[in-house]
């Protein structure tokens, strides 16, 4: 989706915008999108002289300051639909949504005189989604607005009105950083390593073992407190080892990657993996 920068003159007005926000990122800004209108809301918008125009987060839509719209034959609610598009890779990953790629998110507003989030949580949920035969993450937006007259059809329109500003939240995955060991060499002595911080403050050790899906055989330890997935981290930690004054072995543990999430359906978590080797 292009995005450009519009300046607003006199001859225009705001009518409403979408704004979409991921916490994922670190600009909390979800860009990773295409939104277009369905065919009768592009009609509409022809009709009555309203822009559509993207924002890195969204679209916005203008309208001509055009004494005609002020007219009772364009008194009444309208009703506008807008179709989304998902473009990220890993959007199922990073984000706090039934694990499936299959599924429709559903959008509407309750009313058309604040700003309001277009779900009923804090965050879009469940509640949201619909299963679908199509794959992919898409979704629906379903807009109710002029319901008191205040964009079109009243000759006061344009000075009551206020643009509206819509949102919708999507709150990152929840996730347990399991990092796995490997080495060329054929034994490793894991009693004499651990996992730190910058500071020492803690010493993990209770590494165990496990097949990948490849054949090989890895040691793993799970930092079990669970984690926001984010574009960026900033605690830093560290494998080590146990050993005599003379050697110092430390490497520093890279963060781990939102395409490395997987979901264990037995356990009911979400594993973000991180492959060392040493």
């Amino acid at each position: 989706m292009l995005k450009n920068k519009y300046n607003f003159v006199s001859s225009f007005s705001k009518l409403l915008s979408v704004q979409f926000y991921h916490n994922f990122y670190k600009d909390n800004l979800l860009k990773e999108i295409d939104v277009f209108a369905d065919e009768d809301t592009n009609r509409f918008l022809k009709s009555h002289g309203i822009l559509m125009r993207f924002i890195e987060n969204g679209f916005v839509l203008i309208s001509k300051n055009d004494p005609k719209f002020e007219s009772q034959n364009f008194a009444g609610e309208i009703n506008l639909a807008f179709f989304l598009k998902i473009k990220s890779n890993f959007f199922l990953n990073i984000t706090d949504i039934p694990y499936s790629n299959s599924q429709k998110f559903i959008f509407q507003n309750t009313q058309d005189v604040s700003n309001e989030k277009l779900h009923l949580n804090d965050f879009v949920d469940q509640k949201n989604t619909q299963s679908t035969d199509k794959d992919g993450i898409f979704g629906e937006i379903y807009l109710n607005i002029n319901s008191k007259n205040q964009f079109f059809g009243s000759e006061v329109a344009r000075e009551i009105s206020n643009e509206l500003i819509y949102s919708i939240h999507f709150n990152a995955r929840k996730v347990i950083f399991r990092y796995n060991f490997f080495s060329t060499d054929s034994v490793i002595d894991f009693k004499k390593y651990f996992i730190t911080d910058e500071q020492g403050s803690f010493k993990l050790n209770n590494f165990d073992t496990r097949i990948l899906a490849n054949g090989m055989s890895v040691y793993f330890i799970l930092i079990e407190e669970e984690t926001l997935v984010s574009q960026t981290y900033t605690k830093k930690l560290y494998l080590k080892k146990d050993d005599d004054f003379l050697t110092y072995f430390s490497i520093f543990l890279p963060y781990p990657k939102p395409n490395t999430i997987n979901y264990d359906s037995m356990k009911n978590v979400y594993f973000n993996d991180v492959f060392v080797k040493i």
